[in-house]
């Protein structure tokens, strides 16, 4: 069944680095050793003044990119596609464009001020670039409207951005925290995340978004099928979104007690097949989908080889995922001190888990994961993570 829905932003959280932690390094030597190697991607991270931006070895070693870090720049928020790199501002109104050297080294190229196609009011969230790299969406919410919506924009070849409409939704009094857009392979279908407040999780079913072929967006409604928890008086309220390169779309599913006002457990995984209209079906039940140690899950991401899932919170893990198979139990709860906000992949196995204090790296495949030489690297007052694969 669907309904009408709509959208809002997250807040990150932010965390200091523990003593004794390896530092990012910023020795000038170190970004030329980087620049004359042959990186396998580029990582970058935000922070309050600055972008840290890091070339990738086929080990997993990070080393700055020539000019890191990028002061003066004040983001919270990444995307990218195969020419640019795109920050959303904490100042909530700009969209920066940065293009991207052969050698990882950004450079601002444009800006834009979404306020213009909304208000003074607005508090943008993520950014989401479509699986063609020519589209960018922006998470936006309207206090003075009490309403949220996704603005789309089409990047230009030159990396500018050019306002295509805004895709509106119910009021959200009390919403707070909500993924960004996701989409399935062929770019046809974009799902999010249930709707979160300050009291508990209301409204929390996925919202299904059709694309069109001028990048505009049209509201399709929430899902409210199963799976179902065991106690036929709770629902499953999702709380965190992925998808992979075909068709598959993963929710982590909060048990809510409409009894008790409350969820019960900790989060556990779904795995569903998105058809061209939207619609979702799964062969996940509460019998089968994995128990995360988290309780919620904040964020998570499917592999480029689409056989492994890292979900994470206060701490993360990394489960193996099978497409509309049911997800199976991988890994234990790894860095439980940590709160992850969002992770990245290379196509050469590299895991990237960034927490509000550092990034993690790990090169994982279906039979080990294995934290690389030098990772952590403190990274204090991170918030976004994005890796360009070369």
């Amino acid at each position: 069944m669907f309904l009408f829905r709509t959208v809002a932003f997250f807040v990150a959280a932010l965390f200091l680095a523990p003593a004794g932690w390896p530092q990012a390094a910023t020795d000038p030597s170190d970004a030329v050793a980087a620049s004359a190697g042959s990186p396998v991607a580029f990582v970058y991270v935000t922070r309050p003044t600055h972008i840290d931006g890091f070339a990738v070895s086929s080990s997993g070693k990070l080393t700055p990119v020539p000019g890191s870090p990028f002061a003066n720049i004040a983001a919270s928020s990444l995307s990218v596609n195969k020419k640019f790199l795109f920050a959303a501002g904490d100042n909530n109104r700009d969209i920066y464009t940065f293009s991207i050297a052969s050698n990882g080294a950004i450079k601002q190229i444009s800006e834009i001020d979404v306020q213009k196609y909304s208000d003074d009011c607005v508090t943008i969230g993520p950014l989401q670039i479509d699986n063609t790299g020519s589209s960018l969406y922006l998470q936006v919410n309207d206090s003075c409207q009490d309403n949220g919506f996704i603005q789309t924009f089409k990047i230009e070849s030159n990396g500018d951005l050019q306002f295509v409409g805004n895709t509106s939704g119910v009021p959200l009094d009390v919403v707070k925290v909500l993924p960004p857009i996701r989409f399935i392979g062929d770019d046809k279908i974009g799902w999010e995340a249930g709707l979160g407040s300050d009291d508990g999780l209301v409204n929390g079913y996925p919202g299904a978004y059709e694309r069109k072929s001028n990048g505009s967006l049209v509201y399709l409604g929430s899902y409210y099928g199963p799976p179902n928890p065991k106690n036929p008086d709770d629902q499953y309220l999702t709380s965190s979104i992925a998808t992979d390169s075909t068709d598959h779309v993963v929710f982590s599913l909060e048990d809510y007690s409409n009894d008790d006002g409350v969820i019960v457990g900790n989060d556990v995984l779904g795995t569903f097949t998105a058809k061209a209209d939207g619609a979702l079906t799964t062969q996940s039940t509460n019998t089968n989908m994995p128990t995360t140690a988290l309780s919620p899950v904040g964020t998570m991401s499917i592999s480029p080889s689409g056989k492994l899932l890292a979900a994470g919170g206060q701490g993360f893990q990394v489960f193996h995922f099978n497409g509309s198979s049911p997800i199976a139990h991988y890994t234990g709860l790894l860095q439980a001190e940590d709160n992850f906000e969002e992770f990245g992949w290379d196509r050469d196995n590299h895991l990237f888990a960034l927490s509000g204090n550092a990034l993690f790296v790990y090169t994982a495949t279906p039979t080990s994961i294995k934290q690389t030489a030098g990772s952590p690297y403190s990274i204090p007052q991170a918030s976004s993570l994005i890796v360009f694969n070369k």
